[in-house]
């Protein structure tokens, strides 16, 4: 299955991981200087040890209230997440992005519009309750940006200006949790981010049947609209045909998505000109209904990656 992506370039940084070359569990400051040592308590030293036997070199930090350990893995770096009471929450380890990751992946990075960057390392994600998903660091000696794809090869998000440390453990609330679980059957949850702050409105990735799709909840999470990731194989021929059949169908299409409100169904298509991104929205009858750009008051859902 083919995906087409473009990703939008921002701010530039350097992601930058120190490990200290040590055999005892020592620490630094979180930017690569050093500090007072720290020693986790017995139940998360247990969990580390337990789950990642073969670490050495360990270093550890505490950062957004959690223990961080770096460690090296077969001579490789990797991070691990846990909390004061030893669970585990989250698990960065690299990944050779030519034997690892998943061809469904380097296939839909290879239709990114960061195909020709550098890249820097790819790693696995492991995540509490979460889907794992493959990250991949790319730069263009100026900018360093990270790129996260499902295991079907979906670019789920691009976090531009990468520092130290992005990758943060994600807390699901249990009250959205129960939503998601009564709206959705058999969903993986991929995601979860605040879009509105204002608002308080949510975004959550999930994968439904090897589908990905994009919810949107308000503050108390009442569900909005849904997004389902399209291909032209699994978009309906009547609402093909009529994109065929349009005056844009001669633009270049990045991709399809079909949207889901509480009154209809309609399907998208973002369509590129000028280096300018529109959106052509059709019924199911693959009628032409409106065309969206980025100033539409819709665009802060439309526009989600």
């Amino acid at each position: 299955m083919k995906h087409y992506f473009y990703a939008r370039t921002l701010a530039a940084g350097l992601l930058l991981l120190t490990f200290v070359n040590c055999s005892e569990e020592s620490t630094g400051n979180g930017d690569g200087t050093s500090g007072n040592p720290i020693v986790p308590g017995e139940q998360v030293l247990r969990s580390f040890e337990d789950r990642y036997p073969e670490a050495t070199q360990v270093v550890w930090d505490i950062e957004e209230g959690y223990y961080v350990a770096d460690f090296a893995i077969n001579s490789q770096m990797a991070s691990a997440w846990f909390g004061t009471n030893g669970e585990w929450r989250q698990g960065k380890i690299p990944a050779s992005y030519h034997g690892e990751i998943e061809p469904v992946v380097s296939e839909a990075f290879a239709h990114t519009a960061y195909a020709k960057w550098e890249i820097k390392e790819a790693y696995t994600l492991n995540r509490r309750e979460l889907m794992s998903v493959y990250a991949i660091s790319v730069t263009n000696k100026e900018i360093l940006s990270n790129l996260y794809f499902t295991r079907y090869g979906d670019l789920i998000k691009v976090i531009d200006d990468v520092h130290y440390r992005i990758d943060v453990p994600i807390t699901i609330p249990s009250a959205l949790l129960s939503v998601v679980n009564k709206l959705f059957a058999s969903v993986e949850i991929v995601d979860m981010t605040i879009i509105d702050v204002i608002n308080s409105e949510i975004s959550v990735g999930l994968v439904e049947e090897e589908i990905y799709l994009t919810a949107i909840f308000d503050k108390n999470y009442a569900w909005i609209v849904s997004f389902w990731n399209l291909t032209q194989q699994t978009l309906p021929p009547v609402v093909w045909n009529g994109f065929q059949a349009s005056a844009y169908s001669g633009h270049t299409l990045s991709r399809i998505r079909k949207m889901q409100t509480a009154t209809a169904s309609t399907y998208l298509f973002y369509l590129i000109k000028d280096n300018k991104t529109m959106i052509a929205e059709f019924n199911s009858l693959g009628q032409l209904t409106s065309i969206v750009s980025r100033n539409h008051i819709m665009a802060k859902y439309l526009f989600l990656r």
